[in-house]
């Protein structure tokens, strides 16, 4: 009586446990207070997957390719950039849906504002959205060039109502966590703004670094990652002996601490990169896909994308797995050996892929 009563406790746990983790990938938050999102900047669409199926669950319309995507604390309201780099789109998360639209040309006194946006981020509480633009006006036979800036923008006015100069270069603009005052920005180097003073100020030489010797770095920052605790990219350094390395820079969003690794292959070079949370494992995509060790720079698994070049590679909230898209039409899950596990089609072209975990409290 005893094992029947051990067996029919353990094909309950085993049943439980099954319907839990549905072949092997959790359930998006089903255990826990969130829900898990990847929103895939598409061409006229932000394009939502709910990965543990993984399926299109919506299909966002916005005009023209889709380009920064960034989300408040919760993760239900969400700003992305499309129309040619001239409109900020307001997004609802749990209705899938756009609920406001900022254009940031207009008229000027003597004619045409002409302003494009490089980077932007909502603020963590959705009030208000920042935004890195180059800007002229356009008169009858005049292009007059105005500094580029940072603008603060009211997202209940539709109003600009601060702005700071900022140097040219800027294309990701990312919030400190737990912390309403700073905002983290990446251009040819790194810099905060002091969102009270609207005050911007160097905070670590990555082209323009203070000693040489220690290389110019030069990267694309238009992959950012976050939600690991670490932003990360690669980065190719040169060196005054004229040496030219590859590797991988990732920065503690909460300590500020920078640090660099160089892989141990020749250049091939690569668009984006993810860290997991103890800082032990980096992974890489191009037309490689790399799994580096983070403490040595030893690339232990080399492998490729399964149908070309990906521009776009991020960890699951769980960090379980790893997710793929950009340069096509495709949403990739591999595991953390970089074998891929599923594949599903997209509607369009992507661009780069966001994980978010949206808080399902009301």
């Amino acid at each position: 009586m005893i094992k029947k009563a051990l067996i029919g406790t353990y094909l309950i746990v085993a049943i439980c446990f099954f319907l839990s983790f549905g072949e092997g990938h959790p359930v998006s938050g089903a255990n826990s207070g969130y829900m898990e999102r990847v929103f895939v900047s598409g061409y006229g669409e932000v394009t939502v997957v709910d990965p543990a199926k993984p399926e299109v669950v919506a299909s966002i319309k916005v005009n023209g390719p889709v380009r920064d995507l960034s989300f408040t604390k919760d993760g239900k309201k969400a700003l992305a950039l499309a129309n040619g780099r001239t409109s900020l789109y307001v997004i609802d998360t749990l209705g899938n849906k756009v609920i406001d639209e900022i254009k940031l040309t207009g008229r000027t006194d003597n004619g045409l504002l002409d302003r494009r946006v490089w980077g932007s981020a909502i603020s963590p509480d959705g009030s208000k959205a920042y935004a890195f633009v180059t800007q002229g006006e356009k008169r009858t036979n005049i292009f007059k060039v105005l500094p580029s800036k940072i603008l603060e923008i009211d997202l209940g006015t539709k109003e600009v109502v601060r702005s700071v100069e900022a140097p040219y270069g800027i294309h990701v603009l990312q919030w400190k966590p737990d912390d309403s005052n700073t905002v983290f920005v990446w251009g040819y180097d790194l810099y905060t703004l002091d969102v009270k003073e609207m005050k911007l100020s160097l905070l670590h030489g990555i082209k323009h670094p203070q000693k040489p010797e220690d290389g110019i770095g030069n990267y694309l920052l238009i992959w950012p990652r976050s939600h690991t605790g670490f932003n990360s990219f690669p980065l190719v350094k040169s060196y005054p002996d004229g040496r030219v390395t590859e590797g991988l820079l990732w920065f503690n969003l909460k300590t500020e601490e920078l640090k660099t690794l160089e892989f141990d292959k020749d250049p091939v070079g690569m668009f984006s990169a993810a860290v997991d949370r103890n800082q032990q494992y980096g992974y890489v995509v191009l037309n490689h896909l790399y799994k580096v060790d983070m403490k040595t720079g030893k690339v232990l698994k080399d492998s490729h994308p399964p149908h070309g070049s990906t521009y776009a590679i991020d960890l699951s909230a769980d960090e379980t797995k790893l997710y793929l898209a950009g340069g096509g039409n495709e949403f990739i899950v591999a595991n953390t050996e970089l074998q891929v596990e599923k594949i599903i089609t997209l509607p369009t072209d992507g661009w780069d892929l966001q994980v978010v975990k949206i808080d399902k409290q009301q």
